[in-house]
């Protein structure tokens, strides 16, 4: 059964990420927040599961099952399983066969998308459903979301961290003054996690694992010499199942050395800063959201190394699709800023 339907559920925001899919529905909020990923036969493509029992499944799939994540990197990377996941969500949302698929959907791309890139989410979109689709940048959505004054004449400066970039830009009346991203996220740092325990433990972990190993971790400095993991996983050499233990300062260099090009995209973003606008940033702060905000230990190293105020956003995980769904009541602003 459809959770909603009506004529202001024909108007949709869609944060399309490479971690999770989150869609906020006009006069609804944030109906749903699922994981962008697939569960596909391997050798006939149907569609098994999507979302949530998508994720479930992975590390735990036969070999005739293959666990797909159609968004990489903050782009699409498989057009054909960005469609049928943005499909199954908008059924889930509207109702298999209803009438009342979205008119308008606005989503929100990474701030470095090539045109050939923009033109590929607005056809998956469209080809799901939508008739009519604007494109918007993420740091103007999560600070929408975050209800920072991007309309007004002063500057902020926001940090999105999310599943595969990151972004650092400087906003100010209803534009972005600066900015800077990185292909990374949260995504590649449970990859660094994996490899450095293949490499020097022989040891072999499944995604979920590295994920959990991240977020318990994070960036731990050497006063936590005395806290460790206790790790299962298997023996690379003999196959067998096995338990590692590593110690929290070993993990925490490893992604130390990829949250430190983080860093320096928020570094290079600053010196790119107009200086009249420094006195605004340096009274406002600077916001951090996104999932990858999260990690433990980061908030700190980012006022560590930049001098400045720096604040968590509360609803981190939500803050561009909430900005996308006041878009959707701000045409004006919307037609302005829009990527299309």
């Amino acid at each position: 059964m459809a959770l909603y339907r009506g004529f202001l559920s024909r108007n949709i925001g869609i944060d399309l990420g490479s971690a999770n899919t989150l869609i906020y529905v006009k006069g609804k909020g944030i109906v749903l927040k699922e994981p962008s990923v697939l569960a596909l036969g391997k050798r006939t493509g149907k569609v098994l599961a999507v979302g949530e029992n998508a994720q479930k499944m992975i590390g735990r799939t036969p070999g005739d099952i293959i666990i797909v994540k159609p968004v990489r990197d903050g782009v699409i990377s498989n057009f054909h399983t960005t469609k049928i996941m943005l499909q199954h969500f908008f059924s889930k949302i509207f109702g298999r066969g209803s009438f009342f698929l979205p008119l308008r959907a606005i989503v929100s791309v990474s701030l470095e998308v090539t045109e050939i890139e923009k033109r590929a989410v607005a056809e998956a979109v469209k080809q799901a459903g939508a008739k009519e689709v604007y494109l918007v940048e993420n740091s103007i959505a999560g600070a929408l979301g975050l209800n920072l004054p991007i309309e007004e004449n002063t500057a902020n400066m926001i940090i999105d961290v999310g599943g595969g970039t990151s972004e650092a830009a400087v906003i100010s009346l209803g534009g972005i003054v600066c900015k800077t991203s990185i292909r990374l996220g949260g995504d590649e740092l449970n990859e660094a996690v994996s490899s450095f325990l293949r490499k020097k433990y022989k040891f072999l972990i499944g995604e979920r694992t590295a994920e959990d190993i991240k977020i318990k971790v994070g960036l731990a400095s050497p006063f936590f010499q005395k806290e460790h993991l206790e790790i299962m996983g298997s023996d690379l050499v003999t196959g067998m199942p096995k338990k590692i233990i590593v110690i929290f300062p070993e993990i925490g260099r490893v992604l130390f050395e990829q949250i430190s090009l983080i860093v320096r995209t928020v570094q290079t973003t600053l010196e790119q800063t107009p200086v009249s606008l420094i006195p605004d940033i340096i009274d406002n702060g600077i916001i951090m959201t996104g999932g990858g905000a999260l990690l433990k230990g980061l908030q700190n190293l980012v006022a560590q190394e930049t001098k400045m105020n720096v604040y968590l956003a509360d609803n981190c995980l939500d803050s561009v699709a909430l900005g996308v769904g006041k878009m959707l009541s701000n045409m004006a602003l919307l037609k302005r800023i829009s990527q299309n």
